[in-house]
Formats: structure tokens, C-alpha cells, sequence
């Protein structure tokens, strides 16, 4: 989530830094410092590898749908997936956000200490 700024007329790379550690802070937390974090950081790495709808999650994850469900959503509110439709068996992919900034997944997994292939994502 970018900060806001009175001056938008200041230097563009100082926001983009800022909007980078804002990024890093949201992964921190959401994949490492919360209950759920390994389960949200296994729904990234599968959709990194392809769009899914919640059904083909829950079956590669083994666990319920709600559970899906909710990670997704808290995914989906600060823009880390997105989808095409609303409707049911619509697939969620990586946000554009975060497929540009990809890096810090990996950034993020290292200093939570955890790999892909702990997580379930193999070798990329």
C-alpha cells in the first residue's frame, strides 16, 4: 500500500523505494508473522505456477475450501492475486503488483527461513 503524499512532484524513485518497503513489511506479515502465513505462501506459489480456481487449490493443498477462500481473500485485499470474474470457479492468478516484484517473495522466504520446496513450491 503506497503512503500517501502531499507532493506528488517529488522524485518518483524515493516513492517507488517506499512502496517497495511497504510491500516487503505486507509479505513479512502476511507469510511470516500471522497464523497462515505457510498456507498463503503455498496459494502463491502455486498460482505463480498457474491459475487456479479455489477447488483446484483446496484438492493441491489438501484442505478445506473455506480455508482457501479465506486466505484468497486476504490475498485479494492487499492486491497479491486477483481474478478475471467474481463468479464461482472463477481462477485467481499473481497480481500484476507482485509478478513485477517477485524478487521479494524470495527476499521475504529467506528471512522467514523458509524455502520453496519446504513450502511446497519445488525448484523454480
Amino acid at each position: 500500500m503506497l503512503k500517501t503524499y502531499k507532493s506528488l512532484t517529488g522524485n518518483a524513485a524515493y516513492l517507488m523505494v517506499e512502496y517497495e518497503k511497504d510491500l516487503k513489511k505486507i509479505l513479512i506479515w502476511l507469510l511470516g508473522g500471522s497464523r497462515g502465513g505457510l498456507m498463503r505462501l503455498k496459494i502463491l506459489l502455486l498460482l505463480k505456477k498457474k491459475p487456479m480456481n479455489p477447488h483446484q487449490l483446496a484438492r493441491a493443498l489438501n484442505v478445506n475450501y473455506r480455508t482457501v477462500i479465506y486466505h484468497l481473500e486476504l490475498l485479494e485485499r492487499y492486491e497479491l492475486v486477483s481474478r478475471l470474474d467474481v463468479g464461482y470457479g472463477a481462477p485467481y492468478f499473481i497480481s500484476d503488483k507482485l509478478e513485477k516484484r517477485w524478487d521479494l517473495i524470495k527476499d521475504v522466504m529467506s528471512i522467514i527461513g523458509i524455502d520453496e520446496e519446504e513450502a511446497g513450491g519445488g525448484k523454480s
